[in-house]
């Protein structure tokens, strides 16, 4: 009986330590990093607004199309302002109502890829200033996610095969 349940307890350790293993070794996955680009339009002839244009990708260039925006102003932070999508190159317009200042956030995401931008506005509109620290095209948030490597796999089943030799070898020390 006693042998019984020591294997028992072995074997789920062996369990355990396989699950450890997988869950402990996390890589960054390159592919699936957003990034948001963006430019200021300052209030042209026709506008009387300043335009924020921006422009979603993975890290690899290609456009994240598609993707739903959310605009919460500084006001409603929880109430949804606005919704949109970014277009086939990922790109997006956003322009602040003007009587509302303080810090907007412009949600971006698609299938669990996402960017989240605060837009500071002024009574003078868009504080570019206050988004970035140098020139009119500035990287907004990265999102990084992460993975599975395909040493996951090999450091969980070494783990086992490890807790494995140690139950085979403590059975025949139990004999």
């Amino acid at each position: 009986m006693k042998q019984i349940l020591s294997r028992q307890v072995l074997m789920l350790t062996a369990v355990l330590g396989t699950a450890a293993g997988l869950a402990t070794m996390p890589t960054k996955a390159l592919a699936h990093q957003v990034q948001t680009n963006y430019i200021l339009n300052s209030q042209a002839s026709d506008e009387s607004t300043d335009r924020l244009e921006l422009r979603t990708t993975f890290s690899n260039g290609q456009p994240l199309k598609g993707a739903k925006v959310h605009v919460y102003a500084p006001d409603q932070p929880y109430r949804v302002h606005a919704v949109g999508k970014t277009d086939s190159q990922g790109r997006f317009t956003f322009v602040p109502d003007e009587p509302i200042s303080g810090d907007w956030e412009v949600n971006i995401e698609r299938e669990g890829h996402q960017d989240i931008l605060t837009v500071p506005v002024t009574e003078e509109g868009i504080d570019l200033g206050l988004m970035a620290q140098t020139g009119l095209e500035q990287v907004g948030n990265s999102d990084v996610h992460y993975a599975g490597s395909p040493w996951m796999v090999v450091g969980g089943v070494a783990i086992a095969a490890a807790c494995l030799g140690v139950a085979k070898v403590s059975s025949k020390k139990a004999e």
